[in-house]
């Protein structure tokens, strides 16, 4: 399992699965996801999307489909108002999640026919922050915070098994400083030193090291 978020939010998912394996009931389990379903929204405003979530398959999926759905009325109004493109604003207010459905995000926002803004809200972690560095344009609340750091993984299983699970999180680690890399502006040696860390940055801070561009004042 691959978990690219803070600590404390890795730690709550894997004691909710020990609770589910352990006990074997769903009751405390549905209370659980039914408050998580409550602080998730993934909706749609014209040219806007809101993506309020953990990173996960079902929450990726929901945002791609508003993505393709925008993607064509953009195009569309752009060809009936005889405009050049019509951008779309991904607003991201997300704690991290599943590196995989980072990755599954980052190609439908890149394969866009049309721009995809970003714009980080709140607070923004890990696997979200992913999402944003990739955008076209990328913005920031000036209120809003970012924190960048290693993958978290766990396993289990025979000496042979753990040894390709240190391999693969060893290729993942590398693909993750490769995006940061190429969409930002972090030195080498000092983004190495970065990511061992749990650190929320400001605005000012973000765009020193080029993870945003814009500040972000619309409401």
């Amino acid at each position: 399992m691959f978990k690219f978020a803070p600590r404390n939010v890795v730690t709550r998912r894997r004691n909710k699965k020990a609770k589910i394996i352990i006990k074997n009931e769903d009751d405390d389990d549905d209370e659980e996801t039914e408050e998580e379903d409550k602080l998730r929204k993934i909706t749609r405003e014209d040219n806007h999307i809101y993506f309020h979530a953990e990173v996960d398959r079902g929450s990726v999926f929901e945002m791609i489909e508003h993505l393709r759905t925008c993607e064509l009325d953009n195009i569309v109004h752009a060809h009936n108002l005889c405009l050049d493109e019509i951008p779309i604003y991904l607003h991201i207010n997300s704690f991290g999640g599943s590196l995989f459905d980072a990755m599954t995000a980052i190609d439908a926002i890149q394969s866009c026919k049309v721009p995809v803004y970003t714009v980080i809200e709140g607070s923004t972690a890990s696997a979200g922050t992913l999402m944003s560095v990739v955008g076209t344009k990328r913005y920031m609340r000036p209120n809003a915070y970012m924190l960048i750091h290693q993958l978290s993984a766990g396993s289990w299983g025979k000496m042979a098994e753990l040894e390709d699970e240190f391999t693969n999180n060893k290729v993942l680690m590398d693909k993750i400083k490769n995006i940061y890399r190429e969409h930002a502006s972090i030195p080498k040696k000092e983004l190495a030193e970065i990511l061992k860390h749990d650190l929320w940055w400001d605005f000012e801070k973000c765009k020193s090291y080029g993870l945003v561009d814009e500040e972000w004042k619309r409401t």
